[in-house]
């Protein structure tokens, strides 16, 4: 009989199958460095620059200028219990007056003496003053991702803003891009642009007229 210590033989023309590989902790170390370098040194990690998950906090600075996203009904309330009018001081009433994509016109009131007075929440481009730089920069991000007026729209749903722009206000802000980045004199070029659509929108509402015969 068999030792029960001796191997058993394997048919013939049947070999054992080798044991695949996985690595050891040194192997497994080189090649979290290796995937390291790769990331630092692509194009995406070099623009990204990758970084902690704790460091992806900035410090706070009150000195740092831009946009912020906040609750209306929040900071509206905060505002109303906390601050008094100027001159008299009653309590202030703080409301919304227009909306126009991603800006707003806001409105303080006294409460005791009636005084007004309104502010914006985005700064105002252009000659006249009449263009909120919050839409424009909007619709740039958006470009800038490969994304639409319709892309917007849903952005501004999911997120609980007022509607974007327009269509036709959108189309006005890249085709003012368009122009700025392929010719300087852009203003001119944009001038001949709205007087013609101008004379187009009035011959169109223009009724012809048939000769009678």
């Amino acid at each position: 009989m068999m030792n029960s210590t001796e191997s058993v033989k394997r048919p013939s023309g049947k070999r054992p199958k080798k044991r695949k590989f996985t690595g050891n902790m040194h192997t497994r170390c080189k090649a979290v460095h290796s995937v390291d370098e790769s990331l630092n040194n692509s194009a995406s990690g070099k623009k990204i620059r990758l970084q902690d998950v704790d460091s992806s906090f900035i410090e706070h600075d009150d000195c740092f200028d831009g946009y912020r996203v906040f609750d209306k009904t929040i900071m509206f309330t905060n505002i109303q219990n906390f601050a008094s009018c100027k001159k008299c001081g009653g309590d202030i009433k703080l409301s919304e007056k227009c909306v126009r994509g991603l800006s707003s016109v806001f409105s303080i009131e006294c409460k005791n003496c009636k005084d007004l007075c309104s502010f914006r929440n985005s700064k105002m481009l252009g000659k006249r003053k009449n263009i909120p730089e919050m839409n424009r920069c909007f619709v740039y991000a958006m470009r800038t991702i490969g994304q639409g007026h319709a892309a917007m729209t849903t952005f501004c749903g999911v997120m609980d803003f007022p509607p974007p722009v327009a269509e036709k206000s959108y189309n006005n802000i890249i085709y003012v891009r368009h122009l700025k980045k392929s010719d300087p004199n852009f203003y001119d070029l944009l001038v001949l642009f709205f007087q013609s659509r101008s004379m187009i929108s009035m011959k169109v509402s223009t009724p012809i007229r048939t000769r009678s015969f």
